[in-house]
């Protein structure tokens, strides 16, 4: 008699939906971000230095500064875009779950965990191109 009143709604948690989805999104906007602007560099890299330049970066005993520039920045830009594209699948998946079962469980730290890694490989490219850069 005490459960007439209850109200059964399967409605997923909105909250962690929208948090989760917004993550997805920034995760593939700043990885797709890196992978084009590495991509930019090697270009800008290949034009003004000809084709000698990748033979170079692959074999050379002492290397120029654009050539440590790009295989650590660009290096740390793509594990980083590596990082915030598995963020934004890990995002994808955990939501499919939600949506399929709303008292699914979701593995927030992993997802946060992808993020911030890859939030902290960009802080260490960036900070590895401004030593290379100025000193």
């Amino acid at each position: 008699m005490g459960d007439e009143w209850k109200i059964d709604i399967d409605i997923p948690d909105i909250g962690m939906m929208v948090t989760l989805m917004t993550t997805a999104i920034c995760s593939v906007i700043m990885g797709a971000a890196e992978i084009a602007y590495t991509m930019l560099w090697i270009t800008a890299s290949y034009v003004r230095h000809g084709k000698d330049f990748f033979l170079d970066l692959l074999n050379a005993k002492a290397l120029t500064w654009t050539a440590e520039y790009i295989l650590v920045a660009g290096s740390l830009l793509l594990l980083s875009s590596i990082l915030f594209l598995l963020s934004s699948s890990f995002c994808l998946y955990e939501l499919n779950g939600l949506s399929k079962n709303p008292e699914k469980k979701v593995h927030t730290r992993i997802a946060f965990g992808f993020f911030a890694g890859g939030l902290v490989l960009l802080f260490l490219a960036l900070i590895s191109a401004i030593i290379l850069r100025y000193l």
